[in-house]
């Protein structure tokens, strides 16, 4: 659609925070919205009852991390590429610290002890879920598989 001299698109997308999300690209402004896939103030929700998952979560933040476009986050303030690429680092080397403890044979609760996310949260743990959210919910997908 066209809106103030400005071509919008919105885009389904892999499901990430859910099955129904969704881009808006500005493309004269350069702006993307993610929705609930890059949240912009902590650790990102993944809903699998709503069709969530960790591998779709990641194949949208890939698709635009590092871009040269401006980034709304779901909360917080107008951001760029390389915050979005931040995010998604931080997503990816909680899964990969997650998947190693599991490949060692740790429990979910032995996981949670040992706090995989601790040097990310003084970033990305103030926003809506908490620390040990994020981690059972990594531990969650990748126990039911596919969500590399």
């Amino acid at each position: 659609m066209d809106i103030n001299e400005d071509s919008i698109h919105i885009v389904h997308q892999k499901p990430g925070y859910s099955d129904a999300d969704a881009i808006v690209h500005f493309h004269v402004a350069k702006l993307i919205y993610l929705g609930e896939v890059f949240a912009g103030d902590g650790y990102p929700a993944i809903d699998p009852a709503q069709g969530g998952t960790l591998a779709g979560l990641l194949s949208t933040l890939d698709a635009w991390a590092g871009s040269t476009f401006r980034f709304v986050p779901a909360r917080g303030e107008v951001t760029n590429g390389a915050s979005v690429k931040a995010f998604r680092d931080m997503i990816v080397a909680v899964r990969d610290r997650v998947k190693h403890r599991m490949d060692e044979g740790r429990t979910e609760a032995q996981i949670l002890a040992e706090h995989p996310t601790a040097d990310f949260d003084a970033r990305w743990g103030k926003g809506r879920l908490q620390p040990d959210q994020f981690v059972h919910a990594v531990y969650a997908a990748l126990k039911n598989g596919n969500q590399e």
